[in-house]
Order: C-alpha cells, then structure tokens, then sequence
C-alpha cells in the first residue's frame, strides 16, 4: 500500500495561472481522488455577495415555499445515495457503513428541521410589557441572518456541516460552507446537487485555506467545528467584526472506572468507545482514569479487548484507515511523547501505512500531551488514581470533555457523577455517550 505524505496539498495551478487547486488523496491507498478550485479572498468575497442578494428571494418564499425546496432537495440525496456513500468513503477512508450512516443522519436531520419549522420560527404572541402601566405590547419574531458561514471538519465532513446548513436554510438564511480542505468532495458534490433541482442559489460551497478566514470576514453569523484552537481564532475574527458565532470544539471525552465497577464490561466497553472509527468520534474515550485497587486488573482487561481490534492493514478490518495522514503524525508525536515522559506501552503505539495500532498506555500522567491535546485517534491512556474524588477531579481538569462515562456498581455515586459534570453528558456503566454518532442541536 503507498502511503500518501499528506491527505490533500495546495498547489499552483498548472503555469501559474488562476488560483492554486487542492489535491485530494485517498487515505486508504494514497491515489489522487480529484483536484479542487481553492478559492481566493475576492471569490469568497463574491460569492457570499451573490448569497447575500439572492437571500431576498429565499426569504420572500415563506417557511412553506423553503420547505418545497428542501422536500426536493431530500428527493436528490435518496436518488444520488449510493454515489455519495462511495464518495465519502473514498475521500475519508471510513467503510460504507460509516458513510452510509453519517448521510442517514442528514437526511434525519433535513426531516426533523422541515417537519417542526413552522413551530421553530412561529413568533410568540404579542403580551402586555412588564412594567405596570405601560400602553406598549411586546412580541417576538424570528429573522434569519442574510448569509450564514459554516466551517466544517473533516471527522463528518457531510453530517457536521449539514446539521448547521440545514436549518439556516430553512429559517430563510443563504449558506456558504466551508468544508476542511482534507475532504472537500461530497460537499460540493451536495452542493451541486442542491443547484441541479433547480432551487434558488442560496446554498454553495468555497474550499482552500485562504477561505475560511475570508468567509470570516462576509457572513453575518458563523458556525465552526473544530479543534479549540482554531475555535479561539475564529471567535476572536468574529468578535472584530461584532458578529455572532456558534463553537463546537473537541475536547478529551473521559472513562472514569472505580473499584466496585465490573471490570469484564468495563474494559469491553471503553475499548469500543475508544477506538471506533479510530478514535476519530468527537466524543471518543481519550482519557481513563482508573482507581488504584483495579488498575492492574482493568489495565489487562482493556489490554485483552484492545487486541480485538485487530491490527488495521490493507484489508477490511473493524477499524480502518484514518482520515488523514498528517493526523497520524499527532498521534505517533502524542504516544512518542508520552513512552519519553515514562509512560509505558502495553500494546500497537505503531503507525502502518494510513492506519494507527489500537494503543493502549499506562501509567500515563498530566504532564503528557496524550492527556492535555486532543488525540482523534486510536490510543487509550491510562491513568492510576487514589480513589473517586481524584477521578472526578482530574476529569473536569481542561480540555474539557465533550461526555464521560462512569463505571461503579453504586448507583448514588452515579447519579452523583451526574449532577457533578452537569451540563456534560454522563453514561453511567453505559458506553453509548462515547460511540453515539453526532446529532443536529
């Protein structure tokens, strides 16, 4: 299997001439997929400016006549599902029934958002103003913004920057989509699809890396999924501009197993929230904290399951090929860092072709970068704790974690996990928080 030196690459385009083209690479074999337009600062310029206009329209056709468009919309994915399953697989390296599942989830989410629109953007009743003996009424409606931005990932490239597209569109906003420039390819593809039924063009898609920061600098409201770091960037482009924006940032979900916990489940459990899709879930279990009296015992368990995954060469396996190359490079530096710090390696720690070993390390401590970056990969570190408090403590310690699952027998103690890592959703015994596929907010 050739290995690809990156999943895309920006280069000029042939004699210099027009803007440089995205290179998009198959993560599972390395061959080129197709070249992409990156478009320049003034092309994004021009094409939020086209959104902005044709909004009016958009807009003027009610809630009923966007929800036509969506209906028909809906029609083109079911009749195009097969192409599209094939093309995000291809561009992320996931099985098809990954994609499978993640272009369900959108058409899930076109569903819900075109069933309920009506109620969701009904304006409340007009009612009398607090203050007594006012004449005024008060009322509230619902306006869409002109253009709303998108900037999605590339861990679910199509569900993540639908879930945010979609009810833009229905609320009567144009939408541009920014996609990552490592799997641009479906969503042009949806793209071009929303524009071959002939709907109004209010939906469109810009790629390249000089796009993000300009569609930063259009829209009137933007929507980001991604690493906190880049979310800290776009927040504060936003907040010069005094627009509103929306931040879904990773973070390390968190495996928390006591001593009263049942370890066989357990160990069973966390390998699978773990290590699916490669550990490349948002909510995938990036940090385990273990008390002391069952480390021993869990760490061998965990060991034991993590060796079902089996290794992830050229042939289909449970876990497949990661989405990008140069991630696989984080998660080699992350496992290297943490063996260099006196961690210790109980099983993979090694990168074959586009995939990772399922790893699992131990005696792993805060000090490590396994612990303190975001990994979006296949490596489970291990951490010994005295006991709960500590366990708890150390998992509300930043980055913070998109959900956490706590394994005990003592049903008080979890229902205080609870209530303490409230508003974070929290699996008690129940690993479903970690594996749950994303869903629209």
């Amino acid at each position: 299997m050739r290995t690809a030196l990156s999943a895309y690459s920006e280069v000029p385009s042939a004699g210099k001439v027009g803007p440089p083209m995205l290179i998009v690479i198959a993560p599972a074999d390395g061959r080129v997929i197709d070249t992409v337009p990156a478009h320049t600062p003034d092309q994004v310029r021009d094409t939020v400016e086209r959104l902005r206009d044709n909004s009016v329209l958009w807009r003027s056709l009610g809630v009923v006549g966007r929800i036509h468009w969506l209906y028909r919309f809906r029609n083109w994915l079911q009749e195009n599902r097969s192409g599209l399953v094939s093309l995000l697989s291809l561009e992320t390296g996931k099985p098809e029934t990954e994609t499978e599942a993640e272009l369900a989830l959108t058409i899930e989410a076109l569903d819900h958002y075109r069933t309920n629109a009506a109620d969701f953007l009904g304006g409340k009743l007009p009612q009398a103003a607090m203050r007594p003996g006012a004449a005024m009424q008060l009322a509230v409606a619902h306006h869409a913004c002109s253009v709303v931005g998108v900037i999605g990932p590339w861990t679910y490239p199509l569900a993540l920057a639908m879930f945010d597209a979609l009810p833009a569109l229905v609320a009567g906003a144009a939408v541009v989509v920014k996609p990552s420039s490592q799997t641009p390819l479906t969503m042009r593809a949806v793209a071009a699809g929303w524009a071959s039924i002939g709907a109004p063009a209010v939906f469109d898609v810009v790629a390249g890396h000089e796009a993000g920061p300009a569609v930063l600098d259009r829209v009137d409201y933007i929507r980001f999924t991604g690493s906190a770091e880049t979310g800290k960037v776009v927040a504060l482009r936003a907040a010069a501009r005094l627009i509103p924006c929306c931040l879904d940032l990773g973070g390390k979900s968190t495996a928390v197993v006591l001593a009263d916990a049942d370890l066989d489940k357990a160990a069973a459990s966390i390998a699978l929230g773990g290590l699916a899709n490669n550990g490349q879930n948002p909510n995938a279990i990036e940090r385990v904290y273990v008390e002391s009296a069952v480390y021993d015992a869990f760490l061998a368990k965990l060991v034991d399951e993590t060796a079902a995954f089996g290794p992830m060469l050229d042939d289909d396996t449970a876990v497949g090929v990661m989405t990008s190359a140069k991630h696989i490079d984080l998660v080699r530096e992350q496992v290297r860092d943490a063996l260099l710090k006196g961690a210790t390696l109980h099983c993979g720690g090694t990168a074959i072709g586009h995939s990772f070993e399922p790893t699992v390390l131990g005696d792993v401590d805060p000090t490590m970068a396994v612990l303190t970056q975001q990994t979006l990969g296949p490596v489970l570190p291990v951490v010994r704790v005295a006991e709960a408090g500590e366990a708890f403590e150390l998992a509300l310690r930043p980055p913070g974690a998109p959900c956490v699952s706590v394994w005990t027998s003592d049903a008080a103690v979890g229902a205080r996990a609870v209530g303490r890592f409230a508003p974070t959703p929290v699996g008690v015994n129940d690993v479903s928080v970690h594996v749950a596929r994303p869903a629209p907010y």
